[in-house]
């Protein structure tokens, strides 16, 4: 009859209220354990992968927003007029619209693209980039980009702000690299 799991956690469920409903020592001890293992695992779950998640404050969630790969090409000898390179990603629940940017370092940036017209490749103004709830967009040369214009200097980097529809600005260090992609 105990040989079937069921029946065997039956008796152990009985043999513990038994022992709760004692309130001698065994039962104090038991439910003062009970309550301790229940407050400790609070903190923490072990995942099917091993790794620990922790309900603690010190837990970083994804950024709302997230950008990687920020580049903005150097100037070359006497010109005032580069661009500057970026990937993001939506991590809200909700699309969000990508309105434009902005840099202390340059009177005007602008977002652009580049598109095939008439047979020749022509780069064009970009008013807005929409990214879905959990997608990217790239901005890479030959393709969407930001142009800055009346850059006096870039040192090792420089702020760009982008700018959402939704009144969001991002300010995001871009790393300077020099006109062929290689770090300066």
């Amino acid at each position: 009859m105990f040989n079937d799991p069921i029946s065997k956690k039956i008796a152990r469920s009985r043999a513990v209220a038994g022992l709760l409903t004692n309130r001698g020592p065994t039962g104090r001890l038991i439910i003062a354990l009970s309550i301790l293992f229940a407050v400790a695992g609070c903190g923490e779950t072990t995942m099917s992968n091993g790794a620990t998640a922790s309900s603690s404050a010190s837990t970083t969630p994804a950024p709302l927003l997230e950008v990687s790969h920020a580049k903005v090409r150097g100037l070359l000898p006497g010109r005032n007029m580069t661009a500057a390179y970026f990937t993001l990603k939506n991590n809200r629940p909700t699309a969000v619209t990508l309105s434009g940017a902005k840099s202390a370092s340059a009177t005007a940036v602008e977002m652009h693209t580049v598109e095939m017209v008439a047979e020749q490749m022509r780069m064009r103004p970009l008013a807005e980039v929409v990214i879905e709830p959990g997608q990217s967009a790239t901005f890479v040369s030959g393709s969407h980009h930001l142009m800055l214009f009346e850059v006096a200097e870039i040192e090792t980097s420089m702020t760009i702000i982008l700018q959402f529809k939704d009144g969001t600005e991002l300010p995001i260090e871009f790393s300077k690299v020099n006109i062929s992609g290689g770090a300066n």
